[in-house]
């Protein structure tokens, strides 16, 4: 009897009878259904690539798309990076097939640096997730590319997408060198499976060894007619000196060496930059006007090795380098940079029992952080700061700091998923571990325990329990810059309490329920009045959300989501809590999507393939602290007399919310004889132009406010051309 490989979901196994050449039937099992995928029970929210590219607002980018997950949501308009249960952009760590991401998007929102023409699948850890995941984190996005599967398996595509922002090509191809007599076993084993390769490991687990495939995509930016337009609508010609750019690129190469192992090369490219015109409406103070440059360039690449030693026992070793850079200028010569060379080795391995009841997942990863910092009496912006101080400054000098240090650190994790019970009624499942943490900047050993619970009742009723410690480490420059540096700074720690609801109901239509907390201690935050950065901060975080998808039919779906959130952070100074600058309270979403049927579309001259998709989003405005009054002081200085704002308690201006609407249709190409389409893709943002406010400045005397108003109503149309 051989056995074979097939899967469809985490919680079901297949089978399939064929019959040998004696006429005998055959079972044929999958080993790799055999291992974790049965028994995985992880709390995550899991996004179709597809899916994220339909979604209005989107201008089918699929990072975008993730803001329909009620735990997250954009800063605002124009930064599409993303705030997860009530946290900072910040607390994310982003992982795309295993690579870390320098930053997920271009100038902080226009585009992401990933090709939405590979992504698969995104799996969003909010909160309370397992000891796999390393430290400086409090959320994980972890994306995964689409591989080939049988029925383009030795094809070459690609798609063209020009627009009048940015153009992007996708090109990609197989090969295959394997011997079909020496894998025979392969073969057979490969044709009995129909299941989606969701990742790269089940990719090269259905493929026979000598076969692989790779990708090449690039992006280019041109935002002149974007920036034309924007400045008829809002006050930004004074204010751009030089139009914003990007480029990225991306490539891939996955190869089957032979039936135990499969290797991965992979690198992902990208560049940006910009020049701005500082003035009095921008800042206050003559020394920060003038021009502000800034280029932040980002590139990474990985070699990853997958090693399937035996049905029960797997291992990926990945070995990856990555660089990224923080260059800004602006004002009397201020200046700050940060750069970065990380040279990082990862091993994961997953052992199954034999009783199929438990796996146990160990690793480790070594890294070595070669990291620079330049500044020139300049520093990051802090969250919570309505004037945005970047000076340090000692009697009116700039200080000057240059360090390089090579930061190394050393983490390892333990884990054990098992199978408590398992009944047609009744199951109880358990993920139970810890992860350990020595970075040498601090000198410090964390130990973080994590686990889980699901319980599996009757009416396909599910409720998850999650519990999770994490640290994040300080920055080289937080421990350098200041009048006096802080040499002492400690991890930040963050300890999460997560309980979810899952019901599935009649007709197609599911819910989720999800309630969390969570504690904050030791965060670091610049302490202007000792002009050095502390710990001491202390928050929490505690909210719920509930979402409702339902199938009206194949061609049909809706998907409405709430998520109430309220984080708060206490100062050094302050004695009460206040609240935390990117939290939005409420947050409401509407979505549907429609594909027109095959039947529908024979009654629609021209048109092959037609998609509609829309989304309302409401959130709460955002906060400012309002101006009670002002103040004229004498600067020591220059002698000049100048105002001094008095601001208020924080308040909300009124709240935001926006339709988006996107259309595409296929007017060419398709059909048996034409390998290759030609369509055309429509989007709306903001249809009936609303004006949200993206902040609130106050004019050069403090003496009124000035709102300061998010994106019109936008329109995007672009061509798509595959084959």
């Amino acid at each position: 009897m051989s056995f074979s490989a097939i899967a469809e979901t985490e919680d079901t196994a297949t089978s399939e009878v064929v019959k040998d050449e004696t006429e005998n039937p055959v079972v044929t099992l999958d080993p790799i259904t055999i291992e974790s995928q049965r028994i995985d029970r992880k709390s995550r929210q899991t996004l179709d690539g597809e899916l994220l590219k339909r979604m209005p607002g989107s201008a089918g980018d699929p990072f975008r798309g993730i803001a329909r997950l009620p735990s997250v949501a954009t800063i605002n308009d124009f930064l599409g990076v993303l705030s997860v249960r009530g946290g900072a952009p910040e607390d994310n760590l982003y992982y795309f097939d295993r690579l870390p991401l320098g930053y997920p998007y271009h100038l902080l929102g226009i585009v992401s640096v990933v090709s939405s023409e590979v992504i698969g699948k995104v799996d969003v850890y909010p909160g309370g997730f397992g000891a796999e995941f390393g430290a400086d984190s409090q959320a994980v996005i972890d994306i995964h590319s689409a591989p080939k599967n049988k029925e383009t398996l030795g094809r070459f595509d690609g798609t063209l997408k020009p627009s009048f922002i940015y153009s992007e090509a996708f090109l990609n191809g197989s090969f295959d060198f394997g011997n079909k007599t020496d894998n025979l076993q392969d073969s057979k084993s490969d044709e009995t499976n129909e299941a989606q390769a969701w990742n790269d490991r089940d990719y090269l687990n259905k493929t026979l060894a000598g076969q692989g495939y790779w990708y090449a995509f690039g992006r280019l930016s041109y935002l002149e007619p974007l920036f034309e337009l924007a400045s008829r609508l809002v006050e930004v010609e004074d204010l751009v000196r030089q139009v914003p750019r990007f480029w990225s690129y991306q490539l891939k190469g996955v190869y089957k060496l032979n039936s135990t192992h499969g290797i991965v090369l992979n690198a992902v490219t990208a560049y940006d930059a910009f020049k701005l015109q500082l003035g009095s409406q921008e800042v206050h103070n003559s020394d920060l006007q003038g021009l502000l440059n800034s280029e932040n360039p980002f590139d990474v690449q990985g070699i990853h090795l997958y090693s399937q030693f035996s049905p029960q026992f797997r291992s990926i070793l990945s070995l990856t380098r990555s660089f990224s850079e923080n260059e800004i200028a602006f004002g009397e010569g201020y200046y700050y940079r940060t750069a970065s060379s990380v040279y990082a080795l990862r091993n994961d391995f997953t052992y199954t029992t034999s009783s199929e009841k438990t796996d146990v997942e160990f690793g480790y990863l070594l890294s070595s952080n070669f990291s620079t910092v330049i500044s020139h009496g300049a520093r990051q912006p802090e969250e919570g700061d309505p004037d945005y101080e970047f000076r340090i400054r000692q009697n009116f000098t700039t200080l000057n700091v240059t360090k390089t240090r090579n930061l190394h650190g050393l983490e390892g994790y333990l884990q054990s998923q098992h199978n408590f019970l398992s009944s047609k009624h009744l199951g109880l499942f358990g993920t139970f571990g810890t992860r350990a943490s020595y970075f040498n900047l601090t000198d410090s050993l964390s130990l973080q325990p994590r686990g889980q619970l699901r319980l599996d009742l009757p009416a396909k009723t599910t409720l998850h329990f999650s519990y999770g410690r994490y640290a994040q480490n300080p920055r080289l420059e937080q421990t350098v810059l200041g009048v006096t540096p802080n040499k002492d700074l400690k991890p930040s720690r963050a300890t999460h309490y997560i309980l979810e609801l899952k019901q599935p109901l009649p007709f197609g239509a599911e819910v989720n329920l999800a309630g969390y907390y969570k504690t904050l201690h030791n965060l670091i935050t610049y302490n202007k009045d000792e002009k050095q950065y502390q710990n001491g901060q202390t928050g929490f975080v505690r909210g719920f959300e509930v979402s409702l998808a339902y199938q009206f039919s194949e061609s049909f779906n809706g998907w409405v989501a709430y998520a109430y959130t309220i984080s708060k952070r206490r100062d050094l100074s302050e004695k009460f809590h206040r609240f935390y600058t990117y939290n939005s309270p409420h947050v409401l979403t509407f979505a549907t999507s429609y594909s027109a049927p095959p039947k529908l579309l024979v009654a629609i001259p021209l048109i092959k393939a037609l998609d509609m998709n829309a989304k309302w989003q409401y959130q709460s405005g955002v906060l400012y602290a309002p101006l009670t009054g002002r103040t004229i002081f004498t600067n020591f200085r220059t002698k000049e007399m100048k105002w001094q704002p008095i601001y208020g308690e924080w308040i909300r201006t009124t709240p935001y919310h926006r339709l988006d609407l996107s259309l595409y249709f296929q007017l060419f190409g398709g059909s048996e004889d034409q390998d290759w389409k030609l369509g055309f893709a429509l989007e709306v943002w903001n249809v009936y132009n609303r004006n949200n406010i993206l902040e609130v400045r106050y004019s050069p005397n403090f003496t009124k406010e000035e709102p300061i108003s998010q994106l019109p109503i936008i329109p995007f149309v672009a061509m798509v051309l595959e084959f």
